[in-house]
């Protein structure tokens, strides 16, 4: 990619992998399999998905031609050749990756995210942009009209140096009206395969939480809640809530709230981190419960 991109560094997140969208927060990284859980392994993960960009200044967009990341099993890179501006979540037809998942843009507008690796699939929103940070979608999201937001644009910016076959998967919500205070909602995806998560307790959950505290540098979470919950399918996650805040532009302190998914895959734990202004959480977690629900596993 531009080799004047600029690495955002910022360790905010709870246990798993991903993190939500200040103009860049994170994601969050996997426990280890019962009786034993690296703690400090997760602390490590999730502070290294995680974005400080509001505490950092606006970066240039890269260049429409530019060297994607490769993945670990293939040296090959990805030019974007820049024609026509697609939609934000637009995927004509299912594109594969060498980490093994697929972006099929759905009649409703939706996009079905499929990974392989992972064993599961995953229906996104319409109104969300969705990258891989290893294809030309993401080198694309570049020349969208939306990422002329500065605050959207420095969460794409935030992942380009994540390992793809780790952070599978960046999705912002780009609709105007959810862009508060400089923060930008979005959920990340974190697939770690040499953990796997005990759901049978909530032990491996507790001691993610109690380990959050010592990955927070720019801002603070506080653990709320941390459960284990089936749903009617059968399918059990675990859970973790956890609030925070920040100062916007003006000194006004601002409440975040974030919700981290964890199941187990067919390699390893899936991790996804939800992250949105405490103000809009009545309006988008409603639409993130749904998706969490609507998960299938595929690869089992």
């Amino acid at each position: 990619m531009n080799n004047r991109r600029i690495i955002f560094i910022a360790l905010i997140f709870l246990a798993t992998i991903a993190a939500c969208a200040m103009p860049g927060l994170s994601t969050a990284s996997v426990p280890q399999t019962a009786p034993t859980v690296d703690t400090g392994r997760i602390a490590t993960m999730v502070a290294e998905t995680v974005s400080a960009a509001i505490v950092e200044t606006e970066q240039a967009a890269p260049k429409p031609t530019a060297t994607a990341v490769s993945t670990s099993t293939s040296a090959a890179t990805f030019t974007a050749t820049s024609t026509a501006t697609l939609a934000p979540t637009e995927t004509p037809t299912p594109q594969a990756s060498l980490s093994q998942s697929t972006l099929t843009k759905q009649g409703d507008g939706s996009v079905l995210f499929a990974d392989a690796r992972a064993g599961y699939e995953i229906k996104l929103p319409a109104s969300w942009l969705t990258v891989r940070i290893n294809e030309k979608e993401y080198l694309d999201a570049f020349s969208l009209e939306e990422a002329a937001n500065t605050h959207i644009k420095q969460a794409l910016l935030s992942v380009q140096m994540e390992d793809p076959n780790i952070f599978r998967l960046l999705a912002i919500d780009t609709k105007a009206a959810h862009i508060q205070n400089e923060f930008v909602t979005d959920m990340r995806f974190v697939l770690d395969e040499k953990k796997n998560i005990s759901l049978s307790s909530d032990v491996d959950l507790q001691a993610i939480a109690q380990n959050i505290s010592a990955t927070v540098t720019v801002f603070r979470f506080e653990v709320t809640s941390v459960k284990i919950i089936t749903y009617a399918n059968g399918m059990r996650f675990g859970e973790i809530e956890a609030r925070s805040s920040f100062q916007n532009a003006a000194g006004v302190e601002v409440p975040i709230y974030q919700k981290q998914i964890f199941f187990n895959a067919k390699t390893g734990t899936q991790s996804i981190v939800f992250t949105t202004v405490a103000d809009l959480k009545d309006t988008l977690l409603p639409v993130f419960d749904a998706m969490i629900e609507a998960i299938k596993v595929v690869g089992k």
